[in-house]
């Protein structure tokens, strides 16, 4: 299972401060070599009120920008919403 570290998670609560959640994740993903499933975790870590639908959201995400899933547009839709919990 998914642990993320201290590191992790305030290199994420960072980015989605001054990104839009598609871009922040992405940048987060290639940093820390995290695959959608690891983001998903990720994000209920550093989302106070994230449920399923945004989780699920993220697992059907084109991380890999290969035409497959949500776009980026679509996903920054789905989690706007949603905000960053203060550590």
């Amino acid at each position: 299972m998914f642990e993320a570290t201290q590191k992790m998670l305030e290199a994420a609560r960072q980015e989605l401060g001054r990104r839009r959640p598609a871009a922040a994740l992405r940048q987060v993903a290639h940093q820390f070599h995290l695959t959608r499933t690891d983001l998903a975790w990720l994000a209920a870590d550093v989302y106070d009120d994230i449920m399923t639908p945004e989780v699920q959201a993220i697992w059907h995400w084109d991380l890999a920008e290969n035409g497959k899933g949500h776009t980026d547009a679509e996903l920054d839709e789905m989690l706007s919403h949603l905000v960053l919990r203060v550590s």
